[in-house]
Formats: structure tokens, C-alpha cells, sequence
């Protein structure tokens, strides 16, 4: 690179293997009458105030080099990393007494602005002598992230970013209510079945209830015994051992009837539980009450 770094302004040149043009740019505040002429090149930074450059700079370098993208000189530079916040004055010579500076206090970028025949107009106290002088070289230079645009530009960038926040924010309001109704859905259905199986279960624990206290009602407070049948049976078949049952028999029914051989002769005076009925054909019923 040229000794003096202004002879690359406002002229193509390669940086990062990219054609570019540097154009100069105002770090600080714009003056108030000029500030309709310049549009923000970078936002302020805890090292460094906002950045803008003169709109017609922009506009003047797409006539003469359309299609080249345009940043910002002390932009470039600060990205670069070439600007030394613990020196108060450095500049980049266009002459010997003429140039531009930028200035830095307290670790951090004050302002930068032109000085002609070595005077200072922000700060009469500089003095050229103390200043250092910056030689960048375009192997250092570095392309800040955003090039030189004009204000429409930016207005229509703002407005799609607005709009891609807005459509965002709907896209994550539309996702909020979808999954809150899928739940709520997810919940009614589980609360569905569950309140199925309640009443179900209700139901089911009112019947065993209702069975309980049935159970309860009819219970026998003894439990059923047919000993006494069958001891009234087992004397029988002592005495007669050729008895027959006339008919079928149950330990339920009032009254068990039996029928013995004629030679076993009228057992009702031998027992006196017994019944006894003779059978012309030949034989005798016998007959007794069960009584459990």
C-alpha cells in the first residue's frame, strides 16, 4: 500500500480478496445542521460512539462504481482493530499540515473530524507533533459487518426487521396456543376416561355395597347342619339294612321317606321319632321329620 493510506479513498480496492471502496465517515456526534446529510453506518459500542457517513458519498461512489459496495474509513479501521484506544491523537496524513484524526480518552473513542494547516478546530490544544501517524496495510484491514447504505436502505431494512420480529412473535403466539390446545384437548380426553372409570368403579362399589348389605340381611346366624338326618338315618339302617329310599331324597326337604322289607314288622314302637305305613303289596314306609 501507498505511504498514505487517504490515496486509497473513494477508489476500488481490495480487502479480504473483496472489491471495495472506502469512503471517509464521522465518528461522534453529526453537527446539527448537517445531520439531514448523513445516514448511521454503525451503532454506538462501549468503546465507541455511533458512526455515520454523508449519504451523497454513498450515492456519488455507486455513479462512478456501480456495484461495488461502500464502507466507511475509521469504520474499517476500528473493525480492523488498527485504532489504539490508550493514544490520544492519531491521523492519517493527506499532506504534510492536512489530514484527518481521530480522537480517544479514557480507554474509548471520543470523536474524529479534519484538521488543516496542522489546526485542530474541535480542540485547539492538539498539536500535530504529538500525534501518531497510522500507516494501515491491506493485509490488515478487516470489512466491518455492515457496509455504507443509504436512508431509504435502512428505513426498508428496519421495516423487514419489524416485520420478521412481528411474523416471529406470531409464528411463537400461534405455536403457544396450538400446543396450549393439544394439551387442553390431551386433557380432556384423559380427564374423559378417567372420569369413565370413576363411575365405573362407583357403580361397581355401589353393587357390592347393595350385595353387602343383603348379605348382612339374609346372613344365617347358623351355619346348616344335617347330622341329626343323618343320625335318624344311620338308626334306620341299623335296624333294617335292606332300606330303600321311595323316591329321591334331600337333606332340604321337611320330610325323608324310606321303604323297608315286610319282615322288618312296625319299627314305631321301637322309635318313636319314626312314622310307619304299611304297604298292602307287602312292606312298610318309613318316614321321619328332618329336623336340623
Amino acid at each position: 500500500m501507498e505511504n498514505n493510506f487517504y490515496d486509497c479513498l473513494s477508489r476500488p480496492i481490495r480487502i479480504q480478496d473483496k472489491g471495495v471502496i472506502l469512503i471517509p465517515d464521522l465518528v461522534g456526534p453529526v453537527p446539527l445542521s448537517e445531520q439531514h446529510q448523513f445516514v448511521e453506518l454503525a451503532s454506538s459500542t462501549n468503546t465507541s460512539p455511533s458512526i455515520h457517513v454523508k449519504e451523497s458519498d454513498i450515492e456519488e461512489m455507486r455513479e462512478m462504481y456501480p456495484g461495488t459496495p461502500v464502507y466507511g474509513m475509521w469504520n474499517t479501521l476500528i473493525t480492523s482493530g488498527l485504532i489504539s484506544l490508550r493514544k490520544n491523537l492519531q491521523v492519517i496524513p493527506l499532506s504534510d499540515d492536512d489530514g484527518c484524526y481521530i480522537h480517544c480518552d479514557l480507554g474509548r473513542i471520543e470523536f474524529s473530524g479534519d484538521y488543516e494547516a496542522g489546526f485542530f478546530a474541535a480542540d485547539a490544544s492538539f498539536n500535530l507533533q504529538d500525534a501518531d501517524v497510522l500507516h494501515p496495510e491491506y493485509e490488515q484491514l478487516v470489512l466491518p459487518q455492515n457496509e455504507a447504505k443509504m436512508a431509504v436502505e435502512l428505513q426498508k431494512e428496519r421495516r423487514n426487521k419489524i416485520r420478521t420480529a412481528w411474523s416471529h412473535l406470531l409464528t411463537v403466539v400461534v405455536l403457544i396456543i396450538s400446543v396450549s390446545a393439544g394439551a387442553n384437548f390431551g386433557l380432556n380426553a384423559i380427564y374423559d376416561i378417567e372420569h369413565k372409570e370413576v363411575r365405573e368403579k362407583t357403580v361397581l362399589l355401589d353393587r357390592l355395597r347393595d350385595g353387602l348389605d343383603e348379605l348382612r340381611m339374609t346372613r344365617l346366624t347358623e351355619v346348616p347342619s344335617s347330622k341329626t338326618a343323618i343320625d335318624k338315618i344311620a338308626v334306620l339302617w341299623s335296624v333294617t339294612p335292606l332300606l330303600e329310599t321311595d323316591g329321591p331324597q334331600s337333606f332340604q326337604n321337611r320330610r325323608m321317606t324310606f321303604k323297608a322289607d315286610g319282615e322288618v314288622g312296625n319299627l314305631s314302637d321301637q322309635i318313636d321319632w319314626l312314622k310307619v305305613k304299611y304297604i298292602p303289596e307287602g312292606g312298610w314306609y318309613l318316614s321321619f321329620l328332618v329336623v336340623d
